[in-house]
């Protein structure tokens, strides 16, 4: 097994850097760390993010504090579907989006 070592940075710190006004679609397939990115946007970014498509591995009830903590941050569409073949394993699709104002 090789180790690879990488930077990790928040959404939140790439939205500063590059100095993001809107994200139109953040699609997020991090492999079971699905909340620690939702958890590393800022409260002053979330109102920048209109949709979010994320695979989730439903682990300790993470889809239901996924989709807490997107309807507390304004996306309260939201969608969760699983593919048929992946029936009885913990992978999710998890579709959300804010309503326009």
């Amino acid at each position: 097994m090789e180790q690879v070592t990488c930077q990790l940075r928040t959404v939140s710190e790439i939205i500063r850097e590059y100095d993001v006004q809107q994200i139109d679609l953040l699609k997020v397939d991090v492999e079971r760390s699905e909340l620690d990115v939702l958890l590393g946007i800022e409260e002053q970014d979330w109102q920048k993010i209109k949709q979010v498509v994320m695979e989730v591995h439903n682990l300790d009830g993470r889809i239901e504090k996924i989709t807490a903590l997107l309807k507390e941050h304004g996306l309260s569409e939201i969608t969760v579907e699983q593919e048929p073949f992946l029936k009885g394993y913990e992978n999710f699709n998890l579709y959300a989006l804010r309503q326009k104002s």
